[in-house]
């Protein structure tokens, strides 16, 4: 059979097909890949060399063990100043100092002279970049200067009196042991000397090829005994000539194309590798995906079962007996704690309700079961529930029904309550004056067998801020005043939205704050007997 193009595959072959295509597609490519290896290898090790026999560094150390130097020492007293410079006669690069006021700028200082002789040659510096100092302090003063005297520029030469081209730079030290690295390039020449001699800033440029003597100096130090202890200097920088640097252009050239070449056999490989990995890696994830979500529905199905009535079938116990306690005779304490246990197991009935409640919403499991009711002693109902509260708190409290609205209607008596009893219990908990008022009414325009209900809750409470009216729906969303929400869990209006959207409703609020809120459901249900007595539940 004739061996087809390598081409990436878009699905992955499974079992012994794919198994040999796979060997077979290694095999076209493992001799190549040995090749790529062997040239890479060898472009490497010629890097190597030319690297080695091209960069060279260079490194010079003056040590107190080194020769080929003398040393001297310097101070203001040179120049009327009374500043006195020890040299120590058993370190050749120690010394001390005794800054004295007296002279304008006070200084002293220590360097070594490496031009030994009236015509001898100073050192060639200028293939070092830096310049590193390993040395003790001990004195007042933060910052020492580094002194390079160097032969003056041509155009001075041979004029009498013309003395060594100072070039400064001051750097930072610290009491104790300093390791101070310096790059040469910041080498400024002193201002005076290029002053003294009529010499503008730009006519003379640092030259370190004739370096007569390198030395630290202490200056604008305060009145004081001072010590500075060298132990090395050490100048060092890389030197590359012109051919050897197209040399290693070259160099970097051969290199960057074998890699180039490498990286292209290679990445065919990986490409192929890689395309097979992930389809089996997305296989895998969506198999491990669905495993897990049908665990995760299961678990969470049967924690909700287990939850309903392990919790709350305890909980109907203590309410059911602290009601039983509170018709016995019981003094004020008594009374008092029997009520707190009722209160609080209705309350944590009503949480785990609520959370209970929107666990089904989440999983799609809220189902509606429509009887024939009486909405009128449904209401009549709510109206006996929440008028002792709104008594409490000097509120006035109604439950209107308008005289077109039916008697008995078809829907889930037990959602609808849940509904009305959310809105009128946080119009009353929300509402410190005024009134709270219930309406029902029926929106014209409907006929036949099904009839669209309006429910309006109306408070004169502190309202809602406009930013916050999408807030409310949202599970675990408490807005307003944090005082107020003492026992709530902010679940009661996510609850009441999913409730009306499974009904086929909508629910609208209007709200304005400090003038109280206005919330309105309006949804359809069947009619049993199309016409009531009207009447007003007050």
């Amino acid at each position: 059979m004739p061996q087809r193009p390598f081409r990436f595959l878009d699905r992955r072959p499974h079992g012994p097909a794919a198994s040999n295509e796979n060997d077979a597609g290694w095999l076209r490519y493992r001799n190549l890949k040995i090749e790529a290896a062997i040239f890479l290898l060898v472009l490497v090790t010629f890097a190597a060399v030319l690297g080695k026999s091209v960069v060279t560094r260079q490194a010079l150390a003056l040590t107190p063990q080194s020769s080929g130097f003398a040393t001297y020492a310097f101070a203001d007293s040179e120049s009327g100043g009374r500043s006195t410079v020890t040299p120590d006669p058993d370190r050749p690069l120690a010394w001390s100092c005794e800054i004295r006021t007296g002279a304008a700028y006070p200084y002293c200082g220590f360097g070594l002279q490496l031009a030994l002789g009236d015509k001898a040659k100073g050192r060639d510096f200028s293939r070092f970049q830096t310049l590193t100092l390993r040395l003790r302090w001990r004195g007042e003063a933060d910052r020492l200067k580094l002194l390079v005297k160097t032969a003056p520029p041509a155009a001075l030469r041979g004029r009498p009196g013309v003395q060594d081209a100072p070039l400064a730079m001051e750097f930072a030290v610290a009491p104790g042991d300093n390791t101070v690295t310096l790059p040469l390039d910041r080498l400024e020449p002193e201002q005076w000397w290029v002053a003294s001699h009529g010499l503008a800033r730009g006519d003379m440029s640092p030259d370190l090829s004739d370096v007569r003597s390198v030395a630290v100096a202490v200056g604008s130090a305060p009145p004081g005994p001072l010590a500075v202890s060298l132990d090395a200097m050490t100048f060092e920088g890389v030197q590359l000539s012109d051919e050897q640097w197209y040399l290693i252009i070259l160099g970097v050239w051969l290199v960057m194309i074998g890699a180039f070449l490498t990286h292209r056999v290679f990445g065919m490989r990986r490409e192929f590798e890689a395309r097979q990995r992930q389809q089996a890696d997305e296989a895998r994830a969506l198999s491990d995906a669905r495993i897990a979500a049908e665990t995760a529905n299961a678990a969470k199905s049967q924690f909700l079962s287990h939850m309903s009535h392990e919790l709350r079938t305890p909980l109907n116990g203590v309410i059911g007996y602290s009601y039983w306690l509170s018709r016995g005779n019981l003094d004020p304490r008594q009374r008092t704690a029997v009520d707190a246990i009722r209160a609080s197991g209705e309350h944590l009935l009503a949480v785990i309700t609520d959370i209970l409640d929107l666990a089904k919403i989440e999983a799609g499991k809220l189902d509606l079961q429509p009887v024939a009711f009486d909405l009128a002693a449904c209401l009549a109902e709510l109206d006996q529930m929440f008028r002792l509260r709104a008594e409490e708190k000097d509120l006035a409290f109604a439950v209107a029904l308008a005289p077109e609205v039916p008697t008995t209607v078809v829907a889930d008596p037990k959602r609808l309550r849940q509904v009305l009893i959310n809105l009128l219990g946080n119009a009353i908990k929300f509402t410190d004056a005024g009134h709270v008022v219930l309406r029902v009414e029926r929106l014209e325009g409907e006929a036949g067998e099904t009839a669209r209900l309006r429910f309006t809750v109306e408070d004169t409470g502190v309202g809602i801020a406009p930013d916050q009216l999408d807030a409310i729906f949202r599970p675990f969303e408490q807005v307003g005043d944090a005082s107020r929400h003492v026992g709530g869990t902010g679940l009661g209006l996510s609850i009441t939205r999913q409730i009306v959207d499974t009904m086929g409703g909508v629910i609208t609020v209007d709200s304005t704050p400090g003038l109280g809120s206005r919330f309105v459901v309006e949804t359809d249900v069947e009619l049993i007997q199309t016409r009531r007595t009207p009447r007003q539940i007050a």
